[in-house]
């Protein structure tokens, strides 16, 4: 494919010069159109070494309000970008609603620089499918993806590394891994091809951008990009007061205010228009297997001598996986869902009491706020990942998104259904990763949690626990009882298992929880000895 880039693609200054500034100014408008629309973009430019990618990039956003955009150059990864997931990094680079991201080098460098190194294609096969699913669940959340390649031959790359090595104020920029790629070109260009192959999709496609002549690749990345925005984005540049056509800058500033001073309110971003995906389809649960909770056997106890003694040598085993897991740098993620009032808080006190405090953080989820409420709802977890080596321990989890969100109707139906598959890849790139995952649902009946409440009014120091909130969320109980039949059936796998926990009595909820965790990690790090 790139063997029938026409390189020989040519524009006169003077030709640059007249189209230019029409297109930076179309540029400047339409990001006002993408503040309004709460669209988040990803621009993301790769190409060969040489390609002059940061000065396209300033010609881009010259006109721009950077109030709007922010430019990423992304480095192969620091010391402690590899104690997460890969994509770790660039989740936490994502643009919030309305803003625009630019990648002076994205995800794929680090993809190409692996492919180089490595002959594992398993490997690489499993990180083009880590990229696409990151992309597609992007743009299932309203992004917009365009994805650049400036394009060179091999002579070319060549000449331009000689007439900045020649020059002293410009000689470090050709760097030992520049050299290497003049090197390898054609190993490098097969890379390549396979990589666009694998990765190029309908949303987001690739661009190969002819960058021999550099006021035509200029030109070619701005109109490809007002193509790509004003197909996605409905905005007319008629509706641009006239008085502000020739800068812009009030028009955005009255945007970046609005935006700003209604962030904290809710709101659910933009969609792509329907022709431009495809709905999921919603798998209701089958008969068959319907009504999990309702099979829980509730009528499980413990009594208080053996709950002590179990506990102490739980915990003791417990203590001593924790530092295995610390030697062996496995991160630890534990999930806790349940009903109100069922005692999450009360098993993840015990599972912590013996542990070093350094090694874990609990994370207590709430409604999205802030940074977390302006970006993709996996956003806000993937930022709390633990390290290689500690524990993440959460109170309510993602999993909010196909409970609490589908019932109270803050997720829309294509958002929540879609979710189950977007969790268990979420899921499956933290397993791949070699993190060890626990998921807990604590079950109960209505009526203890009834009799748990009134304990709860009546109790000066427990009172503050119980909300109208847990009452109204009581009266929907069939509602959450199909949802979690549902969560249970469908994000239950073997890298990854639920375990329903019966929690009528705490005390064998809570040793059924250390125990789970205890025989979890052990499986994953080996057997302890006390």
């Amino acid at each position: 494919m790139l063997e029938q880039i026409d390189l020989d693609l040519r524009l006169t200054k003077r030709a640059y010069t007249e189209q230019i500034s029409e297109l930076q100014t179309r540029l400047f408008h339409m990001e006002q159109a993408l503040i309004e629309a709460r669209r988040p973009v990803l621009i993301l430019f790769e190409g060969w070494a040489g390609t002059a990618k940061a000065r396209t990039i300033g010609v881009m956003v010259r006109r721009l309000d950077p109030r709007g955009i922010r430019v990423h150059s992304i480095t192969p990864p620091r010391t402690y970008e590899l104690q997460y997931p890969w994509l770790y990094r660039f989740w936490l680079k994502l643009p919030s609603y309305g803003q625009m991201a630019i990648f002076d080098r994205s995800w794929y460098r680090e993809m190409l620089a692996e492919r180089m190194r490595s002959a594992d294609i398993q490997l690489w096969r499993q990180r083009c499918e880590d990229a696409v699913t990151f992309e597609r669940q992007l743009a299932d959340d309203g992004a917009i993806i365009i994805k650049f390649w400036l394009h060179i031959s091999r002579k070319e790359q060549r000449k331009r590394f000689k007439a900045l090595l020649k020059n002293k104020l410009t000689a470090h920029q050709v760097t030992d891994e520049d050299r290497q790629q003049q090197r390898n070109y054609s190993e490098y260009a097969a890379a390549l091809e396979d990589l666009i192959a694998r990765t190029g999709t309908q949303r987001a496609p690739w661009h190969v951008i002819p960058a021999t002549n550099k006021y035509h690749a200029r030109v070619a990345v701005i109109s490809t990009v007002l193509a790509a925005l004003e197909e996605q984005v409905d905005f007319q540049a008629d509706t641009v007061d006239p008085k502000y056509a020739s800068t812009g800058l009030d028009v955005a500033g009255a945007a970046f205010r609005r935006r700003f001073l209604d962030q904290m309110a809710a709101f659910t971003p933009a969609a792509p228009s329907p022709a431009a995906i495809k709905e999921p389809v919603h798998r209701p649960v089958r008969a068959e297997v319907a009504h999990i909770l309702r099979r829980v056997d509730l009528s499980m106890r413990l009594d208080a001598n053996e709950y002590t003694q179990q506990r102490r040598q739980l915990q003791a085993q417990l203590y001593l996986l924790g530092l295995a897991l610390y030697h062996q740098r496995r991160p630890a993620v534990l999930v806790f869902e349940g009903w109100d009032a069922a005692g999450k808080g009360g098993a993840i006190q015990r599972l912590t009491a013996e542990i070093d405090p350094r090694s874990y953080t609990v994370h207590t989820i709430a409604a999205p706020a802030g940074e977390d409420k302006l970006r993709h709802y996996l956003y806000r977890f993937w930022r709390r990942l633990p390290p290689r080596g500690q524990f993440a321990i959460f109170d309510r989890s993602w999993y909010g998104r196909v409970l609490v969100e589908r019932i109270e109707g803050f997720a829309q139906p294509a958002e929540w259904q879609r979710a189950y598959s977007e969790i268990n890849e979420f899921e499956r790139q933290l397993v791949d990763f070699g993190t060890i995952i626990c998921k807990f649902w604590l079950h109960f009946s209505p009526d203890e949690q009834l009799r748990r409440f009134q304990q709860r009014k009546n109790v000066p120091f427990k009172a503050w626990k119980l909300t109208d909130e847990d009452w109204r969320n009581r009266e929907k109980w069939p509602q959450y009882e199909e949802a979690v039949d549902e969560m249970l059936l469908r994000c239950s796998t073997p890298a990854a298992p639920w375990t329903v926990v019966e929690a009528e009595h705490k005390h064998f909820a809570r040793i059924k929880v250390l125990r789970t965790v205890v025989q979890r990690l052990e499986a994953e790090l080996g057997k302890v000895e006390l």
